[in-house]
């Protein structure tokens, strides 16, 4: 057994106990017999996706995990709390905890996770990364509720589950982007919609909302970047030999195209009304169309204008049998959900690839 040094808390009536534990060691005190995504009496499933993301970071990035997670005991002989009072006169808690194979084997199933299951399962051998060497130095702080009531366990429920307020993913964007923690796809579509939200010649101009902040039918950041990664347009490339485009040509592109369908319906995105295509699901089959309209400018050696955006839409409108007071966008059951929208865009953009197919040209630039 290991003795373990813990600060005794007081709140009110409650009183538990903080301190630190290697977690390899830690999870063979749970109960490790539960499956992924098995239903639990007070915890949510386990999902074999975020204790990936866990093992990996700690593992090959050596991230490190400060929080504590919140374990409480079963039985009050086991894990009791011990006292000694030092040369002072004040008192020191400690914890005996197991250390040895044949220790743990009988701690096995004695701490019930109260928060933190998945930070603490990742270190399971079944998912721990193998980056994480035995002999490496990896503890992690824990709060300890000996034998804690069902009283206690409610108010602990509370306070994990029903009184936290999660970032929301746009905020977070902003906030990874300030501490340079950007994934590929975010590295490659955030400068472009900073552009489109700073510069004159975008439609989307002071439309889209970078944080948290309050911009009414505004358009988040997170949103745009997802779709443009869907989109691919970053993974457009121009010239002999071929070079992706910057983000100040993806400006230029993008807004020449969004122009284009703001003049051919007549509509705004500086001043949306309750039209679709002024809508994110609207914006989302634009943009999901974009790499059709613009391969075809390339191919026929076309200048990627607002008139050319327009030329095409009328090409789309006549494949898809429209009347002259007919839209794209007046089939509302599509753009009602996410998918709805993804699947029409693809569809139709198959079709007017089909449509537009001609003179192939290569290594013409349509916006020089």
């Amino acid at each position: 057994m290991k003795k373990v040094p813990v600060l005794q808390i007081r709140q009110y009536d409650s009183v538990f106990y903080l301190g630190s534990y290697d977690p390899r060691l830690l999870v063979k005190m749970a109960d490790r017999s539960i499956d992924l995504g098995e239903i639990q009496e007070a915890q949510r499933p386990l999902e074999k996706k975020h204790l990936q993301e866990i093992s990996d970071y700690v593992g090959s990035d050596h991230g490190f995990l400060p929080a504590s997670v919140m374990i409480g005991t079963r039985e009050p002989d086991k894990l009791a709390l011990e006292c000694e009072t030092d040369e002072q006169g004040r008192s020191q808690y400690f914890i005996q905890f197991p250390s040895t194979p044949e220790e743990l084997a009988e701690y096995e199933n004695s701490i019930d996770i109260i928060d933190g299951q998945h930070r603490l399962f990742a270190f399971d051998d079944r998912y721990r990364s193998e980056e994480l060497k035995d002999a490496t130095v990896y503890d992690m702080p824990f709060s300890l509720f000996l034998t804690p009531s069902l009283k206690t366990r409610r108010r602990l429920f509370t306070i994990t589950n029903e009184k936290q307020k999660s970032v929301s993913p746009n905020l977070l964007l902003y906030l990874k982007s300030k501490l340079k923690m950007l994934n590929t796809e975010e590295e490659r579509y955030l400068p472009l919609v900073q552009l489109l939200n700073t510069e004159n010649r975008s439609p989307l101009k002071d439309r889209i909302i970078m944080s948290a902040e309050r911009i009414p039918k505004g358009y988040k950041a997170k949103e745009l970047i997802k779709i443009f990664g869907k989109a691919k347009i970053g993974e457009i490339s121009l010239g002999t030999p071929p070079v992706l485009l910057t983000p100040d040509e993806m400006l230029k592109t993008v807004s020449a195209y969004l122009s284009g369908w703001e003049s051919h319906y007549g509509l705004s995105y500086q001043k949306p009304g309750k039209e679709t295509m002024t809508k994110i699901s609207g914006l989302r089959y634009i943009l999901l169309l974009f790499t059709v309209f613009f391969d075809h400018a390339v191919n026929t050696k076309t200048p990627f204008d607002q008139r050319y955006v327009q030329e095409v839409i009328r090409e789309l409108e006549l494949i898809k049998g429209l009347a002259p007071d007919e839209t794209l966008f007046d089939s509302s059951l599509e753009f009602r959900g996410e998918g709805g929208t993804v699947k029409m865009a693809a569809d139709d953009a198959a079709v007017l690839k089909a449509h537009l197919a001609g003179k192939i040209s290569q290594g013409f630039n349509p916006i020089v």
